[in-house]
């Protein structure tokens, strides 16, 4: 059995696979496996996947005629992996360095881990230096326990920013909701706060590419509102593992900002024509999911300039967004 399974959902990915395989196949540490999923990809991506698999055969390929989104592929994934640990790579993106893997199993066994949080570099194809990000921060190496926990919750990473038992999300019942998007803002908290030893590493494992598009960088995209569905899915998982109310105050103002705050800015600038109903329902809506949310203790400790943006923002949306929209039109 490999001691790691990469789980790679893949569609239409065919320009990107050399790259995100290759970092796979350049690593020192030998014992994995790469599962990647077709996603019903309309391109060349199923035929470059298996000619990798037909030379190597530590990489399996799911060929799945349906198309279920990353989530569905993530899913079909885990359960198909046999690694005792798992991490998530997705097809336009690659692993840091040849050293990523043998990184993460060397912290795993140095403190007998269940999850391993790293950094990660972003990247471009323009001959530009990768820059490193560090969501933890440096400091949270020396972390531990629960206030290794508590600080997670104030600075939330990505999915992919970590190593995981595979048991760990499996026997948490917390798999990802399928065809939609966001859907690790919908797991990722409740995973990494359920690992019983969590640790942080200060070290670029991960590459994140910057310069092609996706639903969280694009525009007048509708499938941006998946994130609110996301945000109660989470809550629901934090309440029913009993995780909620030991880090509410950190989950609330999180919650607040992944269905609130970004909402309403989102709403403003990434949509020509401001979807108001889909603000006012949000607008409508959050007093349930984070109740009395003005006298939460982070919220009230943020500026007053914040706050007032805020307001401004969720009070006068069509001003502001007409005051944008031509601002944008005069400027180009």
């Amino acid at each position: 059995m490999p001691y790691i399974s990469v789980i790679m959902p893949v569609y239409n990915a065919e320009r990107f696979l050399d790259c995100s395989v290759g970092s796979v196949l350049s690593q020192t540490f030998d014992d994995w496996e790469l599962i990647c999923f077709n996603d019903a990809s309309t391109d060349k991506s199923i035929d470059i996947l298996n000619r990798y698999a037909s030379s190597d055969k530590r990489i399996r390929v799911i060929d799945s005629p349906v198309n279920v989104k990353q989530g569905g592929g993530r899913n079909r994934g885990l359960l198909a992996a046999k690694g005792e640990y798992v991490m998530f790579l997705d097809a336009d993106d690659r692993l840091a360095s040849h050293e990523s893997l043998a990184t993460c199993i060397r912290a795993i066994k140095e403190e007998n881990a269940d999850m391993v949080l790293f950094d990660y570099e972003t990247f471009r194809n323009d001959g530009s230096d990768p820059v490193t990000v560090s969501p933890l921060g440096q400091e949270a190496a020396e972390l531990s326990g629960d206030n290794l926990r508590r600080h997670i919750t104030m600075h939330p990473g990505p999915i992919w920013s970590a190593v995981y038992k595979r048991t760990l999300i499996l026997e948490n019942g917390l798999l990802f909701p399928e065809g939609v998007f966001y859907e690790d803002n919908a797991v990722a908290l409740a995973i990494q706060l359920s690992a019983s030893l969590p640790a942080k590493i200060n070290a670029s494992i991960y590459g994140y590419r910057t310069d092609n598009t996706s639903v969280t960088r694009s525009r007048n995209d509708y499938r941006f509102f998946h994130r609110i569905n996301s945000a109660v899915t989470l809550k629901s998982h934090l309440v029913r593992l009993k995780l909620y109310d030991r880090w509410h105050d950190e989950i609330d103002f999180l919650l607040l900002n992944q269905y609130y705050v970004h909402t309403v800015y989102g709403c403003i600038y990434r949509f020509d024509r401001l979807p108001l109903k889909r603000l006012k329902y949000v607008l409508s809506t959050i007093d349930r999911l984070t109740p009395g949310f003005r006298n939460n203790p982070y919220f009230k400790s943020q500026s007053i300039k914040w706050k007032l943006k805020l307001a401004i923002h969720s009070v006068f949306p069509r001003l502001i967004h007409s005051i944008f929209m031509m601002k944008n039109k005069f400027s180009h």
